[in-house]
């Protein structure tokens, strides 16, 4: 033990495993951080406004953009104003439909073209505003756009996986202002989204049930990181976030993807995005973050295991060299202490 740890009787470093992928993680909340202190280390917040005539995403630069693949319209043609959510082409897409689909070795090594798909779902004709300020029937919207594009990709038997995702401010790696959503459609599936496969499909084999369902029991009767529920959605800090103030959005009925939610279901799961961006909003002071959708494969996997999920991750603090060579995350604030400061914020 150092003498640094044994001076602080307050520095408990403990660490943790994901119950899914069995990753550890270290909870070091002995280091000198409160949730109050993480808003000092928010993004300075600029106010943007409500128009950028220089902005591929604003009204009436449509011509700037990919022709659009899908829209929520008022009025107007396609590619014109009158939308209220658009979804384009990703400009400078990190895959792309013209590759070939074929593995090729090179050398010892493996490789192949980047073949898929890359589309932004640009989620308000206004500038300015985060996802949490738009009308939860607005969200609703973004919502919609988020499936269709989903099960636009789901039928495409080369493409094993659909990620949706979202970054938001400088830290979480955003190059424009305007509020929007990506999606990635790949030939191959992500590290985590296989070990979750894995980690969800040993549990089910050897205790016949959902580890995602007995999260959400756990974390219910619990109380100590669920931050609130809805009819159909549980909102939790997770027990071994990497990040401080990780959340995940849990489904409470067992279902494998995303897409497959019902109306009623998808009108729930937008009021409760809304919310807890808001909360996180108002706790850390507008922080970046990133999101993402984890949902099953797309092509022939029994996954009756899995259970999709909303995992959303504040950018308040950065990895440093253990992160990096270990791949073992330092988490400076307590699951416990996050969810406390979330549950007190939504009476503000």
């Amino acid at each position: 033990m150092s003498s640094a740890s044994r001076r602080n009787a307050g520095f408990q470093p403990e660490l943790r495993k994901n119950i899914v992928t069995r990753e550890w993680v270290i909870i070091a909340k002995g280091r000198g951080k409160r949730p109050s202190d993480l808003r000092r280390d928010a993004d300075p917040q600029e106010d943007p406004p409500q128009y950028d005539s220089k902005c591929p995403f604003c009204p009436g630069n449509e011509g700037k953009t990919p022709p659009e693949v899908f829209a929520l319209r008022d009025g107007g043609k396609p590619n014109s104003r009158g939308w209220s959510v658009r979804v384009v082409p990703n400009k400078f897409a990190a895959l792309r439909a013209d590759g070939s689909d074929a593995l090729r070795s090179v050398g010892i090594y493996s490789a192949r073209d980047g073949f898929g798909a890359h589309e932004v779902i640009i989620e308000s004709p206004e500038h300015n505003k985060d996802l949490w300020e738009m009308d939860t029937e607005h969200i609703e919207g973004v919502v919609e756009a988020y499936r269709q594009r989903y099960l636009a990709y789901e039928v495409a038997e080369s493409l094993r996986h659909v990620l949706i995702f979202r970054n938001h401010g400088p830290k979480a790696g955003t190059s424009l202002v305007h509020p929007h959503t990506q999606l990635i459609a790949g030939p191959v599936l992500p590290h985590q989204v296989h070990l979750e496969l894995l980690g969800a499909g040993h549990y089910w084999e050897y205790l016949g049930k959902c580890v995602f369902c007995d999260i959400l029991d756990y974390e219910l009767s619990s109380g100590e990181r669920a931050v609130f529920e809805s009819d159909h959605f549980v909102v939790v800090t997770a027990f071994a976030g990497r990040y401080p103030f990780e959340t995940w959005v849990i489904p409470k009925r067992h279902s494998i993807r995303f897409a497959d939610m019902s109306e009623e279901e998808a009108s729930d799961f937008a009021s409760v995005l809304k919310e807890v961006l808001r909360r996180i909003a108002l706790c850390l002071g507008r922080p970046s973050y990133n999101y993402a959708i984890h949902s099953a494969p797309t092509t022939d996997y029994n996954v009756r295991a899995y259970h999709w999920h909303l995992e959303i991750y504040p950018r308040i603090t950065t990895l440093g060299g253990f992160e990096l060579g270990s791949d073992i995350y330092i988490n400076v604030i307590s699951p416990e202490d996050a969810a406390k400061a979330l549950r007190e914020v939504g009476s503000e």
